[in-house]
């Protein structure tokens, strides 16, 4: 399959106490085995981070992708067409073309919408 699959660091794939200029957290294993997984099967996983529009972010984000196996993954805060999946904390799934908010998302349940 082509293009490239989103993985958010904070929050998804490290642990994340709500500060960004902190470091980065320890790893969520079942999401880094996840990503292990997609890498092995050729699939190509990008770090999808906000981290990143601070380029001083760079050399730490690097360095917690070497320490836990993903050292030659790339690094962005950027969507392209090519990327067809995204996992975040943050996203809400939208129907497309309607802007029908899906059901059964974790952020409505846990409105009470």
């Amino acid at each position: 399959m082509a293009g490239w699959i989103g993985v958010d660091l904070d929050g998804v794939l490290a642990k994340y106490d709500g500060a960004m200029g902190n470091a980065i957290g320890e790893p969520i294993k079942p999401m880094l085995a996840k990503v292990q997984d997609w890498v092995a099967a050729g699939r190509e996983v990008r770090i999808f981070t906000a981290r990143v529009s601070d380029a001083s972010q760079l050399p730490a984000i690097r360095k917690w992708l070497i320490t836990h196996g993903l050292g030659e993954l790339a690094i962005t805060n950027v969507k392209d067409f090519a990327m067809t999946e995204l996992y975040d904390d943050k996203a809400m799934r939208v129907k497309r073309n309607t802007g029908h908010i899906c059901g059964g998302c974790y952020r409505m349940k846990h409105r009470g919408e």
